[in-house]
Protein backbone atom coordinates (compact mmCIF):
# COMPACT_ATOMS: atom_id res chain seq x y z
CA UNK A 1 0.00 0.00 0.00
CA UNK A 2 1.18 3.41 -0.93
CA UNK A 3 1.53 5.88 2.40
CA UNK A 4 2.27 9.22 0.75
CA UNK A 5 2.16 11.23 -2.42
CA UNK A 6 4.57 14.00 -3.62
CA UNK A 7 4.03 16.87 -5.94
CA UNK A 8 5.97 19.28 -8.46
CA UNK A 9 4.18 22.62 -7.69
CA UNK A 10 4.30 24.88 -11.15
CA UNK A 11 2.08 23.07 -13.50
CA UNK A 12 1.56 20.25 -11.02
CA UNK A 13 -1.46 21.67 -8.69
CA UNK A 14 -1.88 24.55 -10.77
CA UNK A 15 -0.89 26.35 -14.06
CA UNK A 16 2.15 27.80 -13.96
CA UNK A 17 1.30 30.61 -16.77
CA UNK A 18 -0.79 31.91 -14.04
CA UNK A 19 2.12 33.14 -12.21
CA UNK A 20 4.33 34.24 -15.03
CA UNK A 21 0.88 36.69 -16.34
CA UNK A 22 0.99 38.28 -12.55
CA UNK A 23 4.56 39.14 -12.96
CA UNK A 24 3.93 40.27 -16.48
CA UNK A 25 1.24 42.24 -15.37
CA UNK A 26 3.46 43.70 -12.46
CA UNK A 27 6.22 44.89 -14.55
CA UNK A 28 3.96 46.13 -17.35
CA UNK A 29 2.81 48.54 -15.14
CA UNK A 30 5.95 49.87 -14.37
CA UNK A 31 6.99 50.48 -18.19
CA UNK A 32 3.80 52.07 -18.73
CA UNK A 33 4.70 54.51 -15.94
CA UNK A 34 8.03 55.30 -17.77
CA UNK A 35 6.19 56.13 -21.27
CA UNK A 36 6.21 52.32 -22.83
CA UNK A 37 3.09 51.08 -23.76
CA UNK A 38 -0.01 50.47 -22.52
CA UNK A 39 -0.12 47.68 -20.29
CA UNK A 40 -2.31 45.19 -21.77
CA UNK A 41 -0.15 45.52 -24.95
CA UNK A 42 2.59 45.15 -23.09
CA UNK A 43 1.52 41.97 -21.32
CA UNK A 44 0.21 40.31 -24.89
CA UNK A 45 3.90 41.28 -26.72
CA UNK A 46 5.19 38.93 -23.25
CA UNK A 47 2.92 36.46 -23.29
CA UNK A 48 4.06 36.12 -27.27
CA UNK A 49 7.33 35.85 -26.86
CA UNK A 50 6.46 33.14 -23.84
CA UNK A 51 4.86 30.56 -25.72
CA UNK A 52 6.44 31.44 -29.28
CA UNK A 53 9.84 32.97 -29.67
CA UNK A 54 12.05 32.52 -26.03
CA UNK A 55 10.73 32.28 -22.89
CA UNK A 56 14.00 32.75 -21.42
CA UNK A 57 14.36 36.65 -22.98
CA UNK A 58 10.88 37.83 -22.63
CA UNK A 59 12.25 41.33 -21.55
CA UNK A 60 15.23 41.55 -24.21
CA UNK A 61 11.96 40.86 -26.93
CA UNK A 62 10.32 43.45 -25.38
CA UNK A 63 12.94 45.91 -24.66
CA UNK A 64 13.71 45.21 -28.51
CA UNK A 65 9.79 45.87 -29.36
CA UNK A 66 9.11 49.17 -27.42
CA UNK A 67 12.75 51.30 -27.28
CA UNK A 68 13.52 50.81 -23.99
CA UNK A 69 16.86 50.66 -22.75
CA UNK A 70 18.32 46.94 -22.06
CA UNK A 71 20.31 48.21 -19.14
CA UNK A 72 16.68 48.28 -17.67
CA UNK A 73 16.44 44.46 -17.71
CA UNK A 74 18.52 43.52 -14.08
CA UNK A 75 15.85 45.37 -12.42
CA UNK A 76 12.49 44.34 -14.42
CA UNK A 77 13.70 40.68 -13.88
CA UNK A 78 13.97 41.41 -10.02
CA UNK A 79 10.74 43.39 -10.03
CA UNK A 80 9.24 40.26 -11.88
CA UNK A 81 10.67 37.79 -9.23
CA UNK A 82 9.71 39.42 -6.16
CA UNK A 83 6.65 40.55 -6.65
CA UNK A 84 3.69 39.31 -4.52
CA UNK A 85 1.59 36.90 -7.07
CA UNK A 86 -2.11 37.59 -7.40
CA UNK A 87 -2.64 33.66 -7.61
CA UNK A 88 -5.89 30.78 -6.84
CA UNK A 89 -5.20 27.49 -5.98
CA UNK A 90 -7.86 25.47 -8.55
CA UNK A 91 -10.78 23.98 -7.19
CA UNK A 92 -9.93 20.51 -8.55
CA UNK A 93 -6.63 20.81 -6.75
CA UNK A 94 -8.55 22.04 -3.57
CA UNK A 95 -10.96 18.97 -3.37
CA UNK A 96 -8.19 16.34 -4.81
CA UNK A 97 -5.65 17.57 -1.91
CA UNK A 98 -8.76 17.43 0.93
CA UNK A 99 -9.66 14.36 -0.40
CA UNK A 100 -6.11 12.37 -0.39
CA UNK A 101 -4.65 13.69 3.11
CA UNK A 102 -7.40 11.43 4.77
CA UNK A 103 -5.43 8.53 3.30
CA UNK A 104 -2.09 10.02 2.54
CA UNK A 105 0.36 12.14 4.26
CA UNK A 106 1.38 15.04 1.24
CA UNK A 107 3.85 17.04 0.07
CA UNK A 108 5.89 19.16 -2.66
CA UNK A 109 9.18 19.25 -3.88
CA UNK A 110 9.89 22.06 -6.43
CA UNK A 111 12.45 23.78 -7.85
CA UNK A 112 13.42 27.66 -8.33
CA UNK A 113 14.47 30.19 -6.66
CA UNK A 114 13.62 29.69 -2.80
CA UNK A 115 11.65 33.05 -2.50
CA UNK A 116 10.20 33.16 -6.27
CA UNK A 117 8.45 29.58 -5.26
CA UNK A 118 7.48 30.28 -0.88
CA UNK A 119 5.29 33.70 -2.91
CA UNK A 120 3.77 30.93 -5.13
CA UNK A 121 3.06 28.55 -2.10
CA UNK A 122 1.65 31.21 0.47
CA UNK A 123 -0.36 32.98 -2.36
CA UNK A 124 -2.23 29.41 -3.15
CA UNK A 125 -2.25 28.73 0.42
CA UNK A 126 -1.06 25.12 -0.32
CA UNK A 127 1.12 25.01 2.58
CA UNK A 128 -1.86 24.86 4.67
CA UNK A 129 -2.98 21.88 3.00
CA UNK A 130 0.16 19.71 2.64
CA UNK A 131 2.83 17.88 5.21
CA UNK A 132 5.52 18.52 4.00
CA UNK A 133 7.07 21.22 1.60
CA UNK A 134 10.84 20.86 0.32
CA UNK A 135 12.16 23.52 -1.80
CA UNK A 136 15.17 22.43 -3.61
CA UNK A 137 16.77 25.62 -4.11
CA UNK A 138 17.65 25.21 -0.21
CA UNK A 139 20.39 23.00 -0.95
CA UNK A 140 21.42 25.04 -4.25
CA UNK A 141 21.35 24.78 -7.60
CA UNK A 142 22.98 22.18 -8.35
CA UNK A 143 20.74 19.99 -6.31
CA UNK A 144 17.55 20.74 -8.00
CA UNK A 145 15.45 17.99 -9.31
CA UNK A 146 16.54 15.25 -10.93
CA UNK A 147 19.11 15.30 -7.98
CA UNK A 148 17.93 12.81 -5.11
CA UNK A 149 18.42 14.91 -2.46
CA UNK A 150 15.15 17.20 -2.28
CA UNK A 151 13.25 13.53 -3.10
CA UNK A 152 14.44 11.77 -0.11
CA UNK A 153 14.34 15.09 2.05
CA UNK A 154 10.78 14.93 1.61
CA UNK A 155 10.69 11.49 2.24
CA UNK A 156 12.91 11.72 5.70
CA UNK A 157 9.89 14.73 6.33
CA UNK A 158 7.31 12.34 5.73
CA UNK A 159 8.69 9.15 7.28
CA UNK A 160 8.05 6.57 4.29
CA UNK A 161 10.38 5.25 1.87
CA UNK A 162 10.77 6.36 -1.63
CA UNK A 163 8.98 2.93 -2.77
CA UNK A 164 6.27 3.59 -0.76
CA UNK A 165 5.34 6.98 -2.25
CA UNK A 166 3.72 8.27 -5.49
CA UNK A 167 5.20 11.49 -7.44
CA UNK A 168 3.03 13.56 -9.68
CA UNK A 169 4.46 16.36 -11.82
CA UNK A 170 4.76 17.23 -15.79
CA UNK A 171 8.66 17.58 -16.50
CA UNK A 172 10.20 14.39 -17.70
CA UNK A 173 13.52 14.27 -16.51
CA UNK A 174 13.36 16.52 -13.21
CA UNK A 175 10.25 15.02 -12.01
CA UNK A 176 9.23 12.12 -13.72
CA UNK A 177 12.88 10.23 -14.24
CA UNK A 178 14.10 11.83 -10.83
CA UNK A 179 11.94 10.03 -9.09
CA UNK A 180 11.70 6.72 -10.89
CA UNK A 181 15.30 6.96 -10.04
CA UNK A 182 14.45 6.33 -6.20
CA UNK A 183 11.82 3.44 -7.10
CA UNK A 184 8.94 6.01 -6.64
CA UNK A 185 5.61 5.45 -8.53
CA UNK A 186 5.54 8.13 -11.18
CA UNK A 187 2.41 10.01 -12.51
CA UNK A 188 2.99 12.62 -15.57
CA UNK A 189 0.05 15.40 -15.78
CA UNK A 190 -0.32 17.19 -18.65
CA UNK A 191 -2.48 20.88 -18.09
CA UNK A 192 -3.42 22.14 -21.26
CA UNK A 193 -1.11 25.13 -20.77
CA UNK A 194 1.69 22.92 -19.43
CA UNK A 195 4.68 24.21 -20.88
CA UNK A 196 6.66 21.03 -20.88
CA UNK A 197 3.87 19.07 -22.20
CA UNK A 198 5.58 18.02 -25.66
CA UNK A 199 8.32 17.09 -24.04
CA UNK A 200 9.21 13.30 -25.07
CA UNK A 201 9.78 10.94 -21.65
CA UNK A 202 13.42 10.10 -20.33
CA UNK A 203 14.78 7.44 -21.86
CA UNK A 204 14.15 4.59 -19.51
CA UNK A 205 11.41 6.36 -17.64
CA UNK A 206 8.43 6.57 -18.73
CA UNK A 207 5.56 7.14 -16.18
CA UNK A 208 3.89 4.67 -14.48
CA UNK A 209 0.36 6.92 -15.00
CA UNK A 210 -0.63 9.63 -17.30
CA UNK A 211 -3.27 11.98 -16.28
CA UNK A 212 -5.05 15.02 -17.91
CA UNK A 213 -5.99 16.66 -14.58
CA UNK A 214 -5.45 15.13 -10.97
CA UNK A 215 -9.17 13.88 -10.64
CA UNK A 216 -8.09 11.98 -13.02
CA UNK A 217 -5.42 10.66 -10.06
CA UNK A 218 -7.95 10.69 -7.56
CA UNK A 219 -9.88 8.24 -9.91
CA UNK A 220 -7.00 5.86 -10.54
CA UNK A 221 -5.90 5.64 -6.74
CA UNK A 222 -9.64 4.71 -5.73
CA UNK A 223 -9.64 1.96 -7.91
CA UNK A 224 -5.65 0.89 -7.75
CA UNK A 225 -4.90 1.65 -3.71
CA UNK A 226 -8.72 2.86 -1.74
CA UNK A 227 -11.89 1.73 -2.08
CA UNK A 228 -13.66 4.96 -1.06
CA UNK A 229 -12.00 8.57 -0.96
CA UNK A 230 -14.29 11.25 0.62
CA UNK A 231 -15.46 13.79 -2.04
CA UNK A 232 -14.48 16.90 -0.39
CA UNK A 233 -15.66 20.57 -1.40
CA UNK A 234 -13.07 23.08 -2.05
CA UNK A 235 -11.85 25.50 0.71
CA UNK A 236 -13.76 28.67 0.37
Amino acid sequence: MMKAILFDLDDTLYPEIDYVRSGFRVVAEILADRGFGPPAETVALMEYCHWHVDRDRVFQFVAKNLGFPEAWIPELVRIYRRHDPTLHLPTETQRVLASLCHHFRLGIVTDGHREVQWRKIRALGVHRMVDVIVTSDDFGRRFWKPDSLPFLTACRGLNVRPEKVIFVGDHPIRDIRGAAQLGMTTVRIYRPDGYFRQRPHAPGYPPDREIADLTELRTWLISEYCSELPICEAVT
